[in-house]
């Protein structure tokens, strides 16, 4: 008994540190965006008391939403604090989600996205 209640503090306090950071994410593309070029995907962390969160590890991930193309991961840097940029390619038009992945610390947050690419 003593083993299972261990076990379960453990697991609960794996899954309260999973995202405790009640950060909020936004992305920002150009008004324009064409398949098949560099596109800045520029993304906005800020925590709960919204200051903007410097330092963080961030990815974005685009997959297509109606079609199997693989996960394109970028790697996001920081360009301000809690302002970040990645380079990424919308392959062809249609249906995309983008995902952003943050870490820093203890800390993590991820959001998910729709867009469409038109042209």
């Amino acid at each position: 008994m003593r083993i299972f209640l261990l076990s379960l503090v453990v697991c609960s306090l794996g899954l309260f540190g999973q995202d405790k950071s009640a950060w909020k994410i936004q992305y920002e593309l150009p008004k324009q965006v064409k398949a098949n070029y560099d596109t800045p995907l520029t993304v906005k962390i800020v925590d709960a008391k919204g200051q903007p969160v410097a330092g963080a590890e961030v990815e974005t991930i685009l997959t297509m939403v109606e079609m199997d193309h693989g996960e394109f991961k970028e790697a996001a840097k920081q360009v301000k604090p809690g302002v970040y940029e990645s380079k990424q390619k919308f392959i062809m038009v249609g249906a995309w989600q983008i995902e952003v992945k943050a870490k820093k610390g203890a800390n993590s947050a991820s959001q998910k996205f729709r867009y469409e690419v038109k042209e």
